[in-house]
């Protein structure tokens, strides 16, 4: 009788616990059904709402290890986005992905952002969940410019960077002016917030070009190669290249791979090889912390 009177305490004092956190929610997204706020009001309690100053982001990390692997996903693509890449990783490192605002379960946020709220919302969400410094970030597609942000903002927080099939601050415009009108105009109005996740594409590639350069560290850049997807249908093929390469010389001893029959989703396509490169930017920044 004892037990089960204080299991019925336990699992009231759960309910009121969540409860308490659905109450907390928040104006920031309205969810029909009970269902899903009991959901969000058990991810804020756990630990996988995280509050980064007005908007909660979602969050997951597993793994352990120094330096912490961060994921950052492309354009408008939740933290599901890297397949079977993060449980691979988490076998020699922790690992932490995440949703940006208006991304999967984190809240939305009106406003037109750029990497720079990007950049400042990751911060935040890392220091609110504890995941210590240095850490290797791994950015894909427009995730990449986050990456270098945040690397070039905070220097002594990054220990390496993976840059999987990564934009280049110069891409939007060197790709618009080979569209005719008018679809260079709708190119450059999508590219400049009008996506579903409200990034302004071009005003983040200004402040890439604005920011510090990177400091000497490791640095790999995957590159997609092979695959007749619609950049090279569009004559795109050539600055792709150009600038993926571009990306692994911000380093002095940057290497590129190329992912052979792979699209941009290189994550996807070829896992092994990201997988591969990010255990090498995670053993090489082990080796220089070693050496300090």
């Amino acid at each position: 009788m004892m037990n089960l009177r204080r299991l019925s305490l336990v699992t009231l004092g759960l309910t009121l616990l969540v409860a308490l956190a659905v109450v907390a929610l928040g104006p920031k997204r309205v969810f029909v059904g009970g269902k899903q706020k009991l959901e969000r009001g058990w991810l804020i309690l756990t630990g996988g709402l995280v509050d980064v100053g007005g908007h909660r982001l979602r969050i997951e990390r597993w793994g352990k290890g120094i330096p912490a692997v961060i994921f950052e996903a492309g354009l408008a693509q939740p933290r599901t986005t890297w397949g079977q890449v993060p449980d691979n990783v988490s076998s020699f490192a922790q690992v932490v992905i995440y949703d940006r605002a208006n991304l999967g379960k984190s809240d939305e946020v009106n406003e037109r952002r750029t990497s720079k709220q990007t950049v400042a919302d990751l911060r935040a969400l890392l220091k609110a969940t504890g995941v210590e410094a240095p850490y290797v970030l791994v950015g894909h597609s427009f995730g990449g410019l986050n990456a270098r942000l945040f690397a070039s903002q905070f220097p002594d927080e990054v220990a390496g960077i993976v840059l999987v099939d990564a934009s280049h601050e110069d891409e939007y415009s060197r790709y618009a002016e080979l569209m005719p009108e008018p679809q260079r105009t709708d190119y450059l109005k999508h590219e400049g917030g009008g996506n579903y996740e409200k990034i302004d594409l071009l005003a983040s590639a200004d402040e890439i070009r604005a920011a510090t350069p990177l400091k000497p560290l490791p640095l790999i850049v995957v590159s997609a190669l092979g695959r007749q997807d619609a950049a090279i249908r569009e004559g795109r093929a050539k600055i792709h290249d150009e600038l993926q390469l571009a990306l692994s010389k911000l380093a002095p001893h940057g290497l590129q791979i190329l992912a052979e029959n792979s699209g941009h989703f290189v994550q996807l396509d070829r896992p092994e090889l990201v997988t591969q490169a990010i255990r090498t930017v995670v053993e090489q920044a082990q080796q220089a912390q070693r050496k300090q």
